[in-house]
């Protein structure tokens, strides 16, 4: 399906095709599907299209996307995992080591510097434990994740919306090391992730990162 490549560090393979690019992905228990846009109303729709939103119009688009615990925990064992926090934990988390909090809708802007998202790290709570993660891909293109294998390989999974009809739904564990890179994303993308578990945690980066 256009739109995905997934790539692995030492290896001159790219895989484009879903039911693979899972495949590999299932070695870290992560997932990705296509994202049905087509039903949203109408004018959340016209939002995604959009370069910029003002705060109002942020909470229209993630009132109409945020998923429910019950489908989060879908998700996540379809993925092959259980929670990090039985039940799910919380659905609003806040990341002590940043100052923020999720769910968040994060849009790109042009001319900011997402580098901080670029090191491999884990998001953990003081005691270990770690968030699970929910992404919803709902606009634009360039959303890069990265997973680092005990053995030090890396892989990527980059992400296009193939069409303002479909965009991508991927979820991850965050208590293990990963990368979820903006850097290169087009300006006015849109992704709204949900990072449930823990109801505080921080970002803690990881050895060689």
């Amino acid at each position: 399906m256009r739109g995905l490549r997934f790539e692995a560090s030492g290896s001159p393979a790219v895989v484009t095709d879903l039911d693979e690019v899972n495949r590999e992905l299932a070695a870290v228990k992560s997932k990705v599907w296509p994202l049905d846009l087509r039903s949203a109303p109408a004018d959340v729709r016209r939002l995604l299209a959009r370069s910029t939103l003002q705060a109002a119009e942020t909470s229209r688009v993630m009132d109409h996307f945020l998923l429910s615990r019950e489908r989060l925990l879908e998700i996540i064992a379809e993925a092959g995992r259980a929670p990090n926090v039985t039940g799910g934990g919380a659905l609003s988390t806040h990341v002590d080591s940043h100052g923020y909090s999720y769910p968040q809708l994060w849009l790109v802007q042009g001319g900011v510097d997402y580098t901080r998202f670029d090191r491999f790290h884990v998001n953990t709570a003081d005691d270990g434990t770690g968030v699970d993660e929910v992404l919803q891909i709902l606009s634009g293109a360039g959303i890069v994740i990265r997973h680092r294998l005990p053995d030090g390989t890396v892989l990527a999974l980059h992400a296009d919306c193939p069409s303002d009809d479909v965009g991508w739904l991927v979820t991850y564990d965050g208590g293990h090391a990963h990368i979820g890179s903006l850097s290169r994303a087009r300006p006015g993308t849109k992704a709204l992730v949900q990072a449930i578990g823990p109801p505080h945690w921080s970002v803690r980066y990881t050895p060689g990162a």
